[in-house]
């Protein structure tokens, strides 16, 4: 009788157990991303890993991961669609941030998007646009299993700029 008893209150505690968090969501789920039409969008999430920006000898902004127990880094990536006979048309533009690993919630907005480490990424033949731009202000929500980024305007053209992602 007694394995019986506990077969309710297992299952109680599994009902109660809340909304998972972002990292949980993205591991066990395929989910939708918006993505401009001319091309494809991807996202990655390497676990245990934060950000560190760096400067080169010319003063151009990169990063790397560090490994840091508890921070996420997810890559958020869109490649555009081109004539693979054209050696210079490519273009991807990406936005790179952490979270917490354990956030279930996500609210930054304005300046409080700093605290993400977020950066803009666009990676083309385009002399004078091609590069990493920390991202100074902008909004990053997750809730209800939709994480929402909004970037203001870095650079013309941009193709990122409202991304929503739907975890099922």
């Amino acid at each position: 009788m007694r394995k019986l008893a506990i077969i309710p209150l297992a299952l109680i505690m599994l009902n109660c157990s809340g909304s998972k968090s972002l990292q949980e969501s993205l591991k066990s789920q395929n989910p939708e991303l918006s993505c401009p039409e001319d091309g494809e969008c991807t996202i990655t999430v390497e676990h245990n890993k934060s950000i560190a920006t760096k400067t080169d000898d010319t003063g151009s902004l990169y990063y790397s991961t560090a490994d840091h127990k508890g921070t996420d880094v997810v890559i958020y990536r869109y490649t555009k669609q081109h004539d693979p006979m054209l050696a210079d048309a490519g273009l991807t533009e990406e936005v790179i941030f952490e979270i917490d690993s354990n956030s279930k919630s996500l609210e930054y907005k304005d300046k409080a998007i700093k605290q993400t480490n977020m950066l803009y990424h666009v990676a083309c033949f385009c002399k004078g646009r091609a590069g990493y731009y920390k991202v100074e202000s902008g909004e990053l929500t997750y809730k209800d299993n939709k994480l929402n980024i909004q970037l203001p305007e870095i650079l013309k053209p941009q193709k990122l700029k409202d991304i929503t992602i739907t975890l099922k």
